[in-house]
């Protein structure tokens, strides 16, 4: 887990002040280049549209493999509708946002979601 926004912004976009932040990244899979970073971002709840901007559509979102579920990531498993689908994994059913805001190459695709009044979640993976 890592807490170092400074050290965020150089693999992705922030698109509004953020208060604080915990990351992590892993491997899409175990072979491959592929990989992935979430982020659990903290904002006053007057910047939060800035996170979350445009439409939302209610969908499925996963965590990638790998991921760990502690700290500010464990508010996934407490979201109506959570399901467990593997020791550190979580299945939901949300109202899901785009990353355009947030996307760097090659980090070009993902999901973001609302977790709180100041806390989003953000995954994004190469490919």
């Amino acid at each position: 887990m890592n807490t170092d926004l400074v050290a965020l912004k150089r693999l992705i976009k922030l698109p509004a002040e953020v208060s604080h932040g915990e990351w992590q990244t892993g491997k899409l899979a175990q072979h491959g280049g592929d990989w992935w970073v979430a982020a659990v971002l903290e904002a006053s709840a007057g910047k939060i549209a800035e996170l979350l901007p445009g439409p939302s559509l209610a969908a499925s979102l996963e965590t990638p493999p790998g991921m760990t579920l502690g700290g500010s990531f464990a508010l996934l498993k407490t979201m109506p509708g959570a399901q467990l689908i593997e020791p550190d994994r979580v299945r939901v059913v949300a109202d899901v946002h785009g990353v355009e805001p947030y996307a760097n190459s090659p980090l070009l695709h993902g999901q973001a979601v609302r977790l709180s009044a100041t806390q989003v979640f953000v995954v994004l993976w190469t490919n």
